[in-house]
């Protein structure tokens, strides 16, 4: 069985929002089957998200978006895009929303953060703080 992240309630969650085609190929990704890892994180972020039938919102961390983000843990800011994991490559910044990282940002708006753990279990805090070249924006 899945949990959150250590330490987090989910009445502490930020809001994520997805656009209804987001939401359907990331459902079809980590399937019905509850899961584990990070596919159960993402499955648990999939079910209290709220889905807009006619796309993205604006400012909003989705698929084939380049995100701008602060990990607590560093002091710099990286620049991401989060792709279906056969297009991931991580030195060209294409990153899974399977990984850690993809996963925690989903969903999120600029400047909101959320704990999220590391592939070590140990939480931090990620912060998109500049989202550019989405496609579908409402």
């Amino acid at each position: 069985m899945t949990t959150r992240p250590s330490g987090v309630a989910s009445a502490r969650l930020p809001a994520i929002h997805l656009s209804a085609t987001d939401h359907a190929l990331l459902t079809t990704l980590v399937g019905d089957a509850e899961a584990d890892g990070v596919a159960g994180l993402l499955q648990q972020e999939l079910g209290r998200a709220h889905v807009h039938r006619s796309g993205r919102r604006l400012h909003t961390v989705g698929l084939n978006c380049w995100v701008h983000y602060t990990d607590e843990r560093s002091s710099r800011t990286r620049r991401v895009k989060i792709v279906p994991p056969a297009e991931a490559d991580i030195d060209a910044g294409l990153i899974s929303p399977l990984s850690h990282v993809g996963a925690g940002l989903l969903g999120l708006a600029q400047g909101q953060s959320i704990r999220w753990p590391d592939p070590a279990g140990r939480e931090r805090t990620l912060t998109p703080v500049l989202i550019e070249d989405c496609e579908s924006l409402i």
